[in-house]
């Protein structure tokens, strides 16, 4: 749906989607499980996303699409030694 995995994870991806969107798990476990598939699960945007999704202020295809988004997201670039404080 807007998030490209491998093809045992997209089945695992879409097995969770199923399961969720039939009732036989809660938001929270899938927002969850998503993000642990997806490796996001110590991502702190992602829990904030996810938190989100769970207390029902976005909608699923709303969650998809921002996990997916920061799934893409370039890798913040290198800190600059001179940026860093100087040694104790």
């Amino acid at each position: 749906e807007g998030i490209f995995v491998s093809m045992p994870m997209e089945n695992q991806v879409r097995n969770l989607r199923v399961a969720f969107e039939n009732g036989k798990i809660a938001r929270d476990l899938y927002a969850k499980n998503l993000l642990r598939l997806l490796g996001l699960a110590e991502h702190p945007t992602a829990q904030k996303v996810a938190a989100a999704f769970i207390v029902g202020r976005i909608d699923n295809a709303l969650l998809v699409r921002n996990l997916g988004n920061l799934r893409t997201a370039p890798a913040a670039p290198p800190a600059d030694p001179r940026d860093l404080p100087p040694p104790p």
